[in-house]
C-alpha cells in the first residue's frame, strides 16, 4: 500500500503560531507534527508516500527532503490554487496506482493502519473511512454506519439536537485508485462533504472502520496543548522520549515536576519552576524565579526572571520579559515579545515579531502594528478599532478629570464610528460630552475658546488628538500619565449614576468662518484671486466660505493637478489638519524658510514685538526682526509647552502657527495693506539657502549617536535637538518622534556652504552610527 499525506492547509485557527509555520510543521514535543505521520506509515510497512502542499510549501520540502531520513520515499505535489482534499490528491494520480492510504499531515494519531487495510480488503471496499468515537461530536463530521460497517449517512458538525452518532471522520482513508476517476480535473472537490456522500447515494461500497486508539485534530490552541498533555500522560502512544533530554542544562536548584519534556540545549535556571505537563523546546530558556505550568515553549523561546506561563504557547524565539504573565490558551508568535510586567490575558494572541509594551494588560489580539503605539505619538493617541478608542477616551477622562469636554471628528465614516466609541468612553467616566460634529483642529480650538470647556479632542480615522483648555497639545508629562493608565487599564468602569447624555453644540463652522473672515483687514477690492488646495472636503468647505465672506475671489481644489495658477492667483496649500499653509506666487512656491519668514513678517506687521519661535525656525528671522526692533526667543522646550505659552501669552502668534487659514488671510491682508504682491515681498526678505536631509536612525541608537556627535562639537547648543553655529551658517539636528529617522537642516546665505554643512553633519552622524 502507498500513502498520500495532505499537508496544504493554512491552519488559520492556530494563528499566530501558523503565520510563518505551516500546520504540519507545528512542534509536538519539539518535533514537527508531520514527522509522526511518517513514522506511523513506516511502522505499518508503508515505504512510499506522496505529499500535497499548498501553504508555505518550502518549509516542508526543506525539512523532510526525499524522506530517506525516515525510511520512506517522498514525492511532492503543490496546489497552485486550493483544490480541496480530493482535488489535491487527484494531482498525484500518476503515483497512486495501487490501494493507498490518505492521511492528514497535521493530525496526531496512533491508530492501527494495518487493521484498517485488513478491514478494507475483507469487505472489498472502494472506500474505507477510518472512524473513531468521541464524547462530543459537535465539532466534527459524524458518520453513521450499519452493523456491517457500510456507511449510511453523514452529518457535518451537527447541533446538540441533531446528533445521532458518536463516530466521527478522522480524515484517514483507505482508497482504491479508481476512486480518482470520480474526481474532476483541476476543480475543487472534497472527500468527506462531496465525493463520499455522492458515492453512498449511488450505492458504491463505502465503509467505515471504527478503530480504538488516539486521534486528535490540532485545529486550535486548546487542542494543540491537549495533544501534548495526552502524550505525556500516555494516552497518545508515540515513540517519543519524555523527561529531561541529554544536553539539557537544568540547575540542581531548579524545581522540575514530571511528566514533562525539556529538550536538548534547553536551560532551566536556579529557582526556576517547570511544572508537570510542560514542554521546553531545544534551546529555550527559563530564568531564575520564572515558572512554567502546562505550557509549551518552542525552540529558542525565552522566559526572563520572574515571568510566569500558565497554559500558553510561546513560538520560536518568543520572549516573556521580567515579571510578565501569560494565561490559559494565549500565544506569542515567532519572535514576539511580552514586555516587563505585562499580562497576556486568557485566549489572547500576539502575532509574530509584535511587541507588547512594559506593564500593559493585553485583552485583545495584537495583529497589526505594535501596542507600543498605544502611547502618544506627536501628541495623538493611535486608535486601532472602536474598542481601543473607548479605552483611550476612558484613560483620558480618568486622568484629566474634565467636567465638560468638547469632542469632534473629521469628515469620514471611520472617524464618525470612532467618535461615538470615544464619546462612550468619556461618558462612562461621568464626563459631560459636548458634540462639536465634523471639524478641523483649528475650528475645534475656536469652539473650545468660545465655549470654555475643560478640554477638547479631535477624532480622525486613526488618532485621537486631545487639547488642553487653551488649545495646546497635552504636556509630555500628562501624555505619559495617560499612556501609563491606558496600558494598565487602571480606571473605573461605567457608573450609570454619573453618566450624562451627550449634548450637541451646533454648527461650529459658522462662528469659525466669521472669525476667519475678520482676519482679512485690508480692502478686498484689489485683493488677488486665491486658489486653495486641501485633501479634506470639510477643510475646503470652510476655506471657501471664509475667503468669500472676506470678499476675496477664491477657487478650491482637492485634486492637486487642478492647482495650476492663473495669472496673478496666489496658491495656498493647506496641510491635512488645516494647521499650516504653504504659499505659491507667480515666481513659484515659497521655500520652507521663506514660508517661515512670511509667518514672522505677518506677525510683525500685526504689531507683535516679542516673538516665541521653535528651534527649527530660520535664523534669517533675526535680520527681519531687527528692522522692526522686535525680540525673538527660540524655544528649545517640548512643543506642547511652547504651544501653551503662545496660547496664553501671544494668542495672535498661536493662530498664525496653528491655523493655516488664519495665516493665509492675515498674510494676504498684510500684503494688501503694504501694497506689494508675494513676488515683491520675496525680493524684500533676507536671502537664505536651506538644505535638509533625513538619515535612518533606530530609537535605541539615538542617544548614543547624538551624544557622540555633540561631544565632538564643543560649541554645539543642546535643547530641541542639536544646533551647530558656524560663522557663515548654522545646522540643526533633530530625531523624528514617530519614525526611526533623524533630520538635518542647514542654512546659510551661501547655497554652497549650506550644502557643505549639511554634508558634514550627515557624514559625521553616519560615522557615529557605525561607532567610529
Amino acid at each position: 500500500m502507498k500513502a498520500i499525506i495532505m499537508a496544504g492547509g493554512e491552519g488559520s485557527r492556530l494563528r499566530p503560531l501558523t503565520c510563518d509555520c505551516p500546520k504540519p510543521m507545528m512542534r509536538l514535543m519539539d518535533r514537527p507534527v508531520m514527522e509522526y505521520a511518517l513514522k506511523l506509515l513506516k511502522k505499518h510497512g508503508i515505504r512510499e508516500s506522496a505529499v500535497t502542499l499548498g501553504y508555505l510549501p518550502d518549509a516542508i520540502v526543506d525539512f523532510f527532503g526525499d524522506g530517506s531520513e525516515w525510511g520512506l520515499t517522498l514525492r511532492y505535489y503543490t496546489e497552485r490554487v486550493p483544490l480541496g482534499t480530493a482535488g489535491g490528491v487527484k494531482q498525484a494520480a500518476d503515483f497512486l496506482n495501487e490501494t493507498f492510504c490518505v492521511l492528514s499531515g497535521d493530525g496526531v494519531t496512533d491508530l492501527d493502519l494495518t487493521a484498517a487495510l485488513r478491514f478494507h480488503r475483507e469487505r472489498g471496499a472502494l472506500v474505507t473511512m477510518v472512524l473513531t468515537r468521541v464524547q462530543n461530536p459537535l465539532e466534527y463530521g459524524v458518520v453513521v454506519t450499519g452493523a456491517d460497517g457500510r456507511v449510511r449517512s453523514f452529518q457535518e458538525k451537527p447541533g446538540p439536537g441533531e446528533v445521532i452518532s458518536d463516530t466521527i471522520n478522522t480524515g484517514i482513508y483507505i482508497l482504491e485508485p479508481e476512486i480518482l476517476d470520480r474526481v474532476p480535473d483541476g476543480k475543487p472537490c472534497d472527500f468527506g462533504s462531496e465525493l463520499f456522500p455522492k458515492l453512498v447515494e449511488e450505492g458504491e461500497r463505502v465503509f467505515g472502520c471504527v478503530l480504538e486508539g488516539y486521534w486528535c485534530d490540532i485545529g486550535d490552541v486548546p487542542a494543540y496543548l491537549r495533544a501534548h498533555f495526552d502524550l505525556l500522560d500516555g494516552r497518545l502512544k508515540l515513540d517519543v522520549p519524555t523527561g529531561v533530554q541529554k544536553g539539557a542544562l537544568v540547575d540542581e536548584d531548579a524545581r522540575v515536576e514530571r511528566p514533562c519534556f525539556i529538550g536538548p540545549g534547553a536551560k532551566v535556571a536556579r529557582d526556576a519552576y517547570v511544572g508537570a505537563y510542560s514542554v521546553i523546546g531545544s534551546g529555550a530558556s527559563v530564568e531564575a524565579q520564572a515558572g512554567v505550568k502546562r505550557s509549551v515553549l518552542w525552540k529558542g523561546a525565552r522566559m526572563e526572571k520572574g515571568s510566569q506561563a500558565r497554559g500558553c504557547v510561546l513560538a520560536a524565539n518568543a520572549t516573556m520579559s521580567e515579571g510578565a504573565q501569560a494565561f490559559e490558551e494565549s500565544a506569542l508568535g515567532t519572535g514576539a515579545s511580552l514586555g516587563a510586567r505585562a499580562s497576556l490575558m486568557p485566549g489572547v494572541k500576539v502575532w509574530p515579531y509584535k511587541g507588547v509594551q512594559d506593564g500593559e494588560r493585553l485583552e485583545a489580539n495584537l495583529v497589526w502594528g505594535s501596542r507600543a503605539e498605544r502611547g502618544f505619538s506627536e501628541g495623538s493617541l493611535p486608535l486601532n478599532d472602536p474598542a481601543a478608542a473607548a479605552r483611550a477616551a476612558q484613560a483620558l477622562a480618568a486622568d484629566l478629570k474634565p467636567r465638560e469636554f468638547l469632542l469632534a471628528h473629521t469628515h469620514s465614516a471611520v472617524s464618525l464610528a470612532l467618535f461615538h466609541a470615544c464619546a462612550a468612553g468619556l461618558m462612562a467616566q461621568g464626563v459631560q460630552v459636548l458634540d462639536a460634529g465634523a471639524s478641523t483642529l483649528p475650528q475645534l480650538r475656536h469652539a473650545l475658546k468660545s465655549l470654555g470647556a475643560d478640554g477638547a479632542a479631535l477624532v480622525d480615522s486613526a488618532f485621537l488628538t486631545p487639547l488642553t483648555k487653551e488649545g495646546a497639545l497635552l504636556p509630555r508629562k500628562r501624555q505619559r500619565s495617560i499612556g501609563s493608565m491606558l496600558l494598565r487599564q487602571d480606571f473605573s468602569g461605567p457608573f450609570c449614576g454619573i453618566t450624562r447624555p451627550m449634548v450637541a453644540v451646533g454648527r461650529t463652522e459658522f462662528p469659525y468662518v466669521a472669525s476667519l473672515s475678520r482676519a482679512f483687514r485690508a480692502h478686498s477690492e484689489n485683493a488677488p484671486p486665491v486658489a486653495v488646495f486641501a485633501e479634506d472636503m470639510q477643510l475646503l468647505s470652510v476655506a471657501e466660505r471664509a475667503f468669500v465672506r472676506a470678499g476675496i475671489n477664491v477657487r478650491c481644489e482637492w485634486e492637486e493637478e487642478m492647482m495650476e495658477l492663473d495669472g496673478d492667483e496666489v496658491g495656498v496649500w493647506l496641510n491635512a489638519t488645516g494647521e499650516t499653509a504653504s504659499f505659491v506666487g507667480a515666481d513659484g512656491a515659497l521655500t520652507e524658510a521663506e514660508g517661515q519668514l512670511l509667518l514672522l513678517w505677518t506677525a510683525l506687521e500685526s504689531g507683535e514685538r516679542t516673538l516665541l519661535l521653535p528651534a527649527s525656525f530660520t535664523r534669517a528671522a533675526d535680520k527681519l526682526a531687527m528692522r522692526y526692533g522686535a525680540e525673538l526667543y527660540y524655544e528649545s522646550v517640548e512643543k506642547s509647552r511652547w504651544m501653551d505659552a503662545l496660547a496664553r501669552l501671544h494668542p495672535e502668534q498661536f493662530l498664525l502657527h496653528f491655523d493655516g487659514l488664519y495665516l493665509a488671510l492675515r498674510a494676504l491682508s498684510a500684503l494688501q495693506e503694504a501694497g506689494i504682491n508675494l513676488s515683491e515681498w520675496r525680493q524684500q526678505m533676507p536671502k537664505v539657502h536651506r538644505k535638509s536631509r533625513v538619515i535612518e536612525m533606530a530609537l535605541n541608537e539615538r542617544g548614543r549617536v547624538l551624544r557622540a556627535f555633540s561631544e565632538s562639537e564643543a560649541n554645539a547648543e543642546l535643547g530641541g535637538g542639536i544646533r551647530l553655529n558656524r560663522e557663515r551658517g548654522w545646522a540643526w539636528i533633530c530625531p523624528d518622534e514617530k519614525r526611526p529617522l533623524c533630520r538635518i537642516v542647514s542654512e546659510s546665505t551661501d547655497a554652497e556652504f549650506a550644502s557643505e554643512l549639511c554634508d558634514f553633519c550627515e557624514k559625521t552622524l553616519k560615522q557615529k552610527l557605525q561607532g567610529k
